[in-house]
């Protein structure tokens, strides 16, 4: 192992200290942390990394891992022509605007061909965080009818107010939150639903009752691409 107290891109090149990329298992997702963000000719870049760099110079980010000794580094074309705009997505994830703001951040990372490469983002961060407490909201007066029926105390919530605001609760708040919320986790985690259609089925009742409890179960089991360690320390 090198001196731990020299970091990735201060005089070392990743083929003369740490372990190489391939010593990790293919396919495996793990998280590393950003120790070091610098730009080096495209050259440098590695035969085989698995995405291809279009500009002459290239995004160099080094790598330790809270799970496995050792460093890596992964590349990205600087955002001023890359045509499929990774490192744009990537900073949009984390709320950055800055390529060297990713300096002490956490990254969601795939092992590929020998490589580590960030969790690709096909489109910018769109959806709302906020949307979550909709969905709850949403289910609201379900939850409640359900509870006060079981004690046999249904008739107090069967008033046309109460009705009123089922309706619009479960038909309109629900489905849009699902659908906001849903946008925000597939740019922002590692979840791959369609939001359209998770908006969609839960809008039809009684569908509504088994999709819902489904969809939070499975955002609960989404990673999220970009963290910041200081937040979560």
């Amino acid at each position: 192992m090198p001196d731990e107290s020299q970091r990735p891109g201060d005089g070392e090149s990743e083929a003369e200290g740490g372990p190489e990329p391939a010593t990790l298992p293919e396919g495996l997702r793990l998280r590393g942390d950003v120790v070091g963000v610098e730009r080096v000719p495209a050259s440098a870049v590695p035969e085989g990394f698995p995405v291809a760099i279009w500009t002459d110079e290239a995004l160099a980010l080094h790598l330790e891992f809270d799970r496995h000794d050792g460093r890596a580094s992964t590349y990205f074309s600087l955002p001023e022509t890359d045509p499929d705009d990774r490192l744009v997505n990537l900073l949009a994830a984390h709320g950055l605007d800055e390529p060297e703001e990713l300096d002490g951040r956490s990254l969601l990372l795939d092992v590929q061909d020998g490589h580590i490469v960030p969790v690709s983002l096909t489109e910018g961060r769109r959806g709302d965080e906020r949307a979550f407490y909709g969905v709850l909201a949403g289910l609201a007066p379900s939850i409640t009818i359900a509870l006060f029926s079981f004690f046999g105390l249904g008739g107090i919530v069967f008033s046309p107010v109460y009705v009123g605001l089922y309706l619009v609760c479960t038909f309109l708040v629900l489905p849009v939150s699902i659908y906001l919320d849903a946008w925000h986790l597939r740019t922002t985690t590692d979840w791959e639903g369609r939001p359209l259609r998770w908006a969609l089925l839960a809008i039809v009742p009684p569908l509504y009752v088994v999709v819902t409890p489904y969809y939070l179960i499975s955002r609960e089991n989404a990673r999220p691409l970009a963290l910041d360690p200081a937040r979560t320390a």
